[in-house]
């Protein structure tokens, strides 16, 4: 579940959506360390989500019944 390439690609998708944040939202440079610390906090969220939120929720879901029945 968490292997190099979960985090590599969490990273890497932080770092593509602070750049495109950065550039069209805040008309700052995309290419500084700002991108690159937003990017990682963003990354680093998203792993944190992965980890602690995700199987939580999994375990939950499944015990609530839906209104259709299914």
């Amino acid at each position: 579940m968490l292997d190099s390439q979960t985090l590599i690609d969490a990273i890497l998708r932080g770092m593509m959506i602070s750049a495109v944040n950065r550039a069209v939202f805040e008309s700052k440079p995309v290419f500084s360390m700002g991108t690159v610390n937003q990017g990682l906090r963003l990354g680093a969220s998203s792993v944190a989500y992965d980890v602690a939120v995700r199987p939580a929720v999994k375990s939950v879901l499944p015990q609530i019944p839906l209104p259709n029945g299914k």
